[in-house]
């Protein structure tokens, strides 16, 4: 989890100002002082939020989504977001452009289950204010609108749910992805827009696999 780094001077800064302040003539020492530290405040403060922003901003997947009838989900585009994941142009292109992500979800983390070394098997984490019913609603159209063969949809005993889907990629292989919804604890956000409801956060997997050959 990142979490945001602390705001203000960097240990050490105000003992330096300190021995430069004593160093200087007394007669003007007030009005320096005075000045000097608000110049350094305001500077040091920019300076940690710029570093602080850098560290904290988390990845979200934003942009102009493209609006899923029957939800309130918006779709973009999975594919720059997947080659966090892909290697050496596997999975194929047309595999990788027939998915997407919610617009608003914030990338996680990612994991190889193949290390390197079997048939590929990776997964990209994401997190997404919204309900798990709509999460479900939303693939299950975008899967069939991108021409994937739905296997079915399952109960997981974290009271999550997972779509199976299968497509033939342009390099001749069966690619089956996994999308899994299940809830994130702490389960509800900050109240929206002040209207006294909340919004559960549920965490979604992409999980790309290709599918072994059934002579090996």
């Amino acid at each position: 989890m990142t979490t945001t780094p602390e705001l203000g001077l960097e240990p050490g800064e105000t003992l330096e100002w300190d021995r430069a302040r004593l160093a200087k003539p007394p007669s003007l020492r007030p009005a320096l002082v005075v000045l000097a530290c608000a110049l350094v405040l305001s500077l040091g403060g920019f300076a940690v939020a710029l570093v602080g922003s850098g560290q904290a901003t988390p990845s979200i997947v934003t942009g102009l989504g493209t609006p899923v009838p029957g939800v309130s989900l918006s779709a973009i585009g999975a594919s720059p977001v997947l080659q966090r994941i892909s290697s050496g142009g596997i999975p194929p292109r047309d595999v990788l452009e027939a998915l997407v992500v919610p617009d608003g979800a914030r990338i996680v983390s990612t994991t190889a289950q193949d290390a390197g070394v079997d048939q590929y098997d990776r997964s990209i984490y994401f997190e997404i204010g919204t309900k798990s019913t709509e999460l479900v609603k939303f693939y299950r159209a975008e899967l069939k609108r991108a021409h994937w063969k739905l296997l079915g949809t399952y109960p997981l005993p974290s009271a999550g749910t997972e779509l199976l889907a299968q497509r033939t990629g342009s390099d001749g292989y069966e690619w089956e992805v996994g999308v899994v919804v299940t809830p994130v604890n702490p389960s509800i956000s900050p109240s929206l827009a002040g209207d006294g409801q909340t919004s559960a956060v549920m965490g979604l997997r992409l999980r790309l696999f290709e599918v072994p050959d059934s002579g090996s």
